[in-house]
């Protein structure tokens, strides 16, 4: 319901006036805070709604509630939020059914005589503050535009009163209905309601429970939040940024540190030589002479390569043998096939081969190289290269890197799926994208508390 205009300034806080008038059904005294602007109230102890605007106070209807709800801020708190200084005077409990369940919220009317009316509402332990927009939003799409923001759609649904105690600045009705659609751009949420008289919009934010708890001085233990509110904060959201400026400067650190391996590398060529290999020789072994392998430990990379070898394969079972004994066994395939199939040519394999032994350190060494091959001969070739330049560690550090954020996008997927679980679009989350302009990534942090100005 619309609230009424106030267009007085904002001194400071007046004292609380209180006024007390007996139910017209029970005959139980009920405090009175809203002053003049009070239409109706509900009797705690009967459940009495009265018409305050009759003479006579009229019993506009009575709720026969079988559960009696308690309000987690007692009517009559007084709280300051947003710098202003707020008492609760009423509240009421709604409810929607989806699809045969039914789903139930608070909502708190707040009061100041300068400020005029504020709600907070309370959904599973999320809440959030709001007011009468000071215009009616503009539709773009199936969502709305306010604030300089695009509001994305939620959910359109009718919810019911079933449950009502204290002051309200209209005459509200038991089981009165209303139809209500949601748009939320976290941590706004932007709604509309409508009944078959008027159409209100109100504009909301999300605030923390411990900020309310505080402005009411409770003393009772605050609900456990479950789930993510409609208009909830992702607390992932606002880390990208930061994350891919720590991302940048360790992809520059990564560079930094490859290029300078790069340079700082001696790739030298310690040993090189061609033999062939015929049947006669199978099972024969041969040894290379002594070569230099100088300087600090390094890596050794041993290049393989070899022709003719039309679909056919050549294995080389070798040995890195140091002069004291310290050997380095390993074996190698070079192998090529080629042919067409229905037409199509294919190849695999490659003419050529190269294995890296990691930590060589420095002496006289020579080659044992024991040949294999189903060939008829095979020419092939061998180089030795001391501390050769690796990517491996770069492209490591590149797919460790790309953990981070695929971890942000995962935990950020799964809180927004969360969110919208419960709206009309479940599962279209990333297809739900509000557009926003430079100047409002500029204004995101002005946003905040825009629903009390």
């Amino acid at each position: 319901m619309a609230e009424p205009s106030l267009t007085a300034p904002t001194p400071a806080p007046a004292s609380p006036q209180v006024k007390t008038l007996k139910c017209s059904g029970c005959g139980s005294p009920i405090p009175l805070r809203g002053m003049e602007r009070t239409e109706s109230v509900a009797c705690e102890a009967c459940g009495s709604v009265i018409d305050l605007t009759d003479e006579n106070l009229r019993i506009i209807s009575t709720f026969q509630s079988k559960i009696k709800h308690k309000p987690l801020i007692p009517l009559g708190s007084r709280g300051r939020i947003r710098g202003d200084l707020f008492e609760a005077i009423g509240y009421l409990r709604r409810a929607v059914t989806v699809e045969g369940m039914d789903y139930e919220w608070s909502e708190y009317l707040l009061f100041n005589p300068y400020k005029g009316f504020r709600w907070l509402s309370e959904y599973n332990g999320h809440w959030s503050f709001l007011k009468t927009t000071t215009h009616i939003p503009r539709k773009k799409g199936d969502g709305a535009r306010y604030l300089d923001k695009t509001f994305l759609h939620f959910q359109t649904a009718e919810s019911r009163v079933v449950f009502v105690l204290g002051e309200f600045y209209w005459k509200v009705q038991a089981g009165e209905t209303c139809k209500f659609t949601d748009y939320i751009a976290p941590p706004l949420i932007l709604s509309k309601e409508q009944t078959a008289q008027e159409t209100d919009w109100s504009i909301g934010e999300y605030i923390e429970p411990e900020t309310l708890w505080s402005a009411f001085k409770l003393t009772s233990s605050i609900p456990a939040r479950i789930g993510v509110a409609p208009n909830q904060p992702s607390p992932y959201a606002g880390k990208a940024s930061s994350l891919w400026k720590l991302i940048g400067y360790l992809f520059l650190a990564a560079v930094f540190v490859q290029l300078a391996i790069f340079f700082l590398s001696q790739n030298k060529l310690a040993f090189e030589n061609r033999f062939t290999f015929g049947q006669k020789e199978k099972g024969k072994a041969i040894v290379t002479e002594l070569f230099d392998i100088s300087g600090h430990p390094s890596n050794v990379v041993i290049k393989t390569a070899a022709a003719p070898l039309e679909n056919n394969w050549l294995f080389l079972n070798m040995a890195l043998i140091s002069e004291d004994g310290r050997a380095y066994d390993f074996g190698r395939e070079i192998s090529y096939y080629h042919g067409t199939d229905e037409g199509s040519a294919w190849s695999e394999g490659n003419f050529s081969d190269e294995a890296t032994l990691p930590t060589v350190p420095p002496g006289r060494y020579y080659l044992r190289v024991e040949p294999e091959s189903s060939a008829i001969l095979v020419n092939y070739h061998i180089q030795v290269y001391r501390d050769v330049p690796q990517w491996s560690f770069f492209f490591i550090a590149l797919g460790a890197l790309c953990i981070l954020p695929i971890l942000l996008l995962w935990r950020l997927a799964r809180f927004e799926g969360a969110r919208w679980s419960e709206s009309d679009h479940p599962g279209t989350m990333w297809m739900r994208i509000p557009d926003s302009t430079p100047e409002e990534e500029e204004g995101k942090e002005k946003t905040k508390g825009k629903v009390d100005r």
